[in-house]
C-alpha cells in the first residue's frame, strides 16, 4: 500500500467516529493495543433537527476522542445536556423548555474509502453508526402560573427515556488538510435517525410522542481542530505510515 492510501486508511479511520453521535457497541472487535495505535481529539459541535417541528437541538461543545492503528477504530463522543425549546408542530408557537440528554452512548464505529472533490482534491468518503437512547430531563411550560417555578412535566428521576436508536451517517474530509504539518479540520458528518417513543414520562408522555418521536430526524456532528496524541507509541506510528 502506497503512501498516499496508507495516509487516507489511518485518517479515515480516526475521522470516521465523528459520524456520530451514542447502549453497548453494535459488534464486539479486539480492543486497540496503545502501542501500536494513534489517537487524534476533535472539537464537536453537534446538532439535532426534530422532523416533526423542524426544531434544533444544539448540544454545546464537547471532545471527540479516537484512537485507530489503521484498521480498528475506538472512539467516544458523550454529548452533554442540551436545553431547547418545545414547539406545538411547525407552528411558531413555544409550548416550553425542555431539556434533553444522549445516554448511554455506543462507541461509534464505520467504513471509509477514498475519495475524489469535484475539484481534484483527495477526500475520505465516511459512513458511521452509532446506538444510544434520549432522555428528558424536565419539561417546564411557558405562561402558566403554576405557583412554583421548578414544575417539572416529566418525571425527576430520569425515567422519561426512549428505546435504544440507531443513527447512520456519511461524510466527506479534506485529507490534504488533516495531513497537513499543522492540521485542519472542518468537516460535517450527517445522517437521520428514528426517535423511538417516550415511557415512563409521567402523564405527558402522550404529548411527547405525538410532538417528538418518529423517524426523519436529522443529526450533524461538525469537527474541527484536530490534535494528534503525543508519546513514544504516537510518534512511532505515525513515522511509520510516513515512511
Amino acid at each position: 500500500m502506497n503512501l498516499s492510501k496508507r495516509l487516507t486508511t489511518a485518517v479515515a479511520s480516526v475521522l470516521s467516529v465523528a459520524a456520530f453521535t451514542a447502549v453497548a457497541a453494535t459488534q464486539a472487535h479486539a480492543a486497540l493495543d496503545p502501542s501500536n495505535s494513534i489517537g487524534i481529539d476533535f472539537d464537536a459541535d453537534t446538532t439535532t433537527v426534530i422532523s416533526k417541528t423542524q426544531q434544533p437541538v444544539n448540544f454545546p461543545r464537547t471532545t471527540l476522542a479516537a484512537r485507530t492503528d489503521t484498521q480498528i477504530l475506538e472512539g467516544t463522543l458523550k454529548l452533554p445536556q442540551a436545553a431547547a425549546t418545545l414547539n406545538l408542530g411547525p407552528l411558531p408557537l413555544t409550548l416550553a423548555n425542555f431539556k434533553i440528554s444522549i445516554i448511554n452512548p455506543s462507541q461509534v464505529t464505520g467504513t471509509t474509502t477514498p475519495g475524489t472533490s469535484a475539484d481534484g482534491r483527495q477526500t475520505l468518503e465516511l459512513k458511521a453508526s452509532q446506538t444510544f437512547q434520549i432522555r428528558i430531563d424536565s419539561v417546564q411550560p411557558l405562561n402558566i402560573d403554576s405557583g412554583s417555578v421548578d414544575l417539572n412535566l416529566v418525571p425527576s428521576n430520569g425515567s422519561c427515556v426512549t428505546p435504544p436508536t440507531t443513527a447512520t451517517l456519511a461524510g466527506s474530509i479534506d485529507a490534504a488538510r488533516l495531513l497537513a504539518e499543522v492540521p485542519q479540520a472542518d468537516a460535517h458528518i450527517r445522517g437521520t435517525y428514528t426517535i423511538p417513543p417516550f415511557a415512563n414520562c409521567g402523564l405527558f408522555t402522550g404529548v411527547l410522542n405525538a410532538i417528538i418521536s418518529g423517524p426523519n430526524n436529522t443529526l450533524d456532528v461538525h469537527v474541527t481542530n484536530p490534535r494528534y496524541s503525543t508519546g513514544a507509541a504516537s510518534a512511532a506510528l505515525r513515522a511509520r505510515l510516513a515512511g
